[in-house]
């Protein structure tokens, strides 16, 4: 029926035929629309997908009791069409890294990029604990919304979007069927598995129907031998991450965009561009290369995306480091305990190339760790123990010190990272290799938020 404002009201929606926010697959549209007073965007399929239309919409249906995924409001079904109403979103995660000034009211300072990536993870992993697969994850497909007015936040809301290749695993499932021939996903953002036939030689032996965890039970397709997990959305996921820390850089585009593919199924990127995000370089690397990791295997889940030291406040990370100080302490030295041996193997990693601390540090704070405690700079205890100290008598230290190093947790902190870029990594290592993380002492770091 058509309305004086010149939109068609079909059951509950009005629709804008005049305002089209964007197109889809299969002759898909999205318009501008409007549902129980509030404007809404209104994607028409053609009815002859109703079954796929059906699949997005009981996805939609059970899943956007989230923050970080998008709303779903009602359906409506013509002759012809089918309209699915959706929350309306101003701008894509896309738009946002590209044309950031194109959402001057959107965007009124600096993107909060690691929040943003929080968000998004967030997101997926609610989806996967409802077990779904997503398959699509790229920066046009996460929406970008203003943050909700009642909350008092200002950080924009982050929302994962289009379920048209979502899929959902049953029960007894930890993965479904894949083909290349019908490979889901878009090009560029789709993991290596979902690109190499078993024929290929480029296939590893990894990509075997026993190549995964058999902790569940999967289907495997006769056809491929092969299985693809939740870990496809992890090597999307990480594909994004390294898009918006680089504000739209690609971690496989080495060789140019068209070439994309090609370096997946190899293997090949290049996270040379992170090194540009100072404070927090190493730990976007450290993850962002576990995400894109070939073998599905090895990436992580999106519960330990969430907790790994990237996401940690400057606050957190000092804490951490004082912890694992503290902790070690008390292994004994003579002779050296596993635990310690452990600890002090990384100790090639965190120092080099001087493999002397004491030597990457300023002679005026050399000077106040004080003569009654003798410290050993090729030891990563020592090296903690002058982190800790100097930190718990951080107010003990002359005025010029203070403005040397930088307040605490941020400057403190820093003044440490910049001389020792891996050191949180390599304790986080440590702590995770020797199964501490449920301990008292370290269990809040390894909690994923609720």
């Amino acid at each position: 029926m058509l309305e004086a404002d010149g939109s068609i009201r079909i059951g509950q929606l009005k629709v804008y035929t005049d305002t089209v926010l964007g197109h889809g697959s299969h002759g898909t549209v999205v318009y501008k629309g409007s549902f129980d007073g509030r404007h809404v965007a209104v994607k028409r399929m053609l009815v002859e997908f109703y079954d796929v239309a059906a699949h997005e919409v009981g996805l939609l249906q059970e899943s956007d009791d989230h923050n970080n995924v998008i709303r779903y409001f009602c359906r409506e079904q013509t002759a012809g069409f089918l309209y699915i109403a959706l929350e309306l979103c101003p701008a894509s995660l896309q738009e946002i890294v590209e044309r950031p000034w194109d959402y001057p009211t959107l965007i009124t300072g600096d993107l909060a990029l690691p929040d943003i990536l929080r968000q998004i993870t967030a997101g997926v992993r609610y989806l996967h604990s409802l077990k779904i697969v997503h398959r699509d994850l790229k920066p046009q497909n996460i929406l970008v919304a203003a943050p909700k007015a009642r909350r008092g936040s200002s950080v924009l809301r982050l929302l994962i979007s289009d379920f048209g290749l979502c899929k959902k695993l049953e029960d007894n499932q930890s993965s479904f069927r894949a083909t290349t021939a019908h490979a889901a996903g878009t090009s560029g953002w789709r993991a290596p598995e979902l690109l190499v036939d078993d024929e290929s030689p480029a296939n590893p032996a990894m990509w075997s129907n026993n190549s995964m965890d058999s902790s569940e039970p999967a289907v495997v397709d006769p056809q491929t031998n092969r299985r693809a997990t939740r870990a496809i959305d992890i090597f999307s996921l990480g594909c994004v991450f390294y898009y918006v820390l680089t504000r739209g850089g690609h971690p496989f585009d080495k060789d140019g965009k068209f070439m994309r593919e090609a370096n997946i199924v190899k293997g090949y990127h290049n996270l040379d561009e992170l090194k540009r995000l100072g404070d927090y370089a190493f730990e976007a690397e450290d993850l962002i290369r576990k995400m894109l990791s070939l073998d599905p295997r090895s990436r992580p889940d999106a519960t330990t995306v969430m907790i790994h030291p990237f996401f940690w406040s400057p606050a957190e990370r000092l804490s951490f480091l004082c912890d694992v100080s503290d902790h070690f302490e008390f292994e004994p030295r003579d002779p050296p305990s596993p635990a310690l041996k452990c600890l002090e193997s990384v100790g090639g990693n965190v120092m080099y190339p001087d493999m002397d601390f004491l030597k990457s540090l300023p002679k005026d704070f050399k000077d106040s760790l004080g003569k009654q405690r003798k410290y050993t700079g090729s030891r990563m205890l020592d090296l903690l123990r002058a982190l800790r100290n100097k930190r718990n008598h951080y107010n003990d230290m002359p005025e010029h010190l203070k403005a040397h190093i930088g307040g605490l947790p941020d400057g403190y902190l820093q003044f440490w990272t910049v001389r020792f870029p891996s050191l949180l990594i390599n304790c986080h290592w440590v702590i995770t290799k020797l199964n501490l993380m449920d301990t008292e002492r370290f269990k809040r770091y390894f909690t994923p938020p609720e």
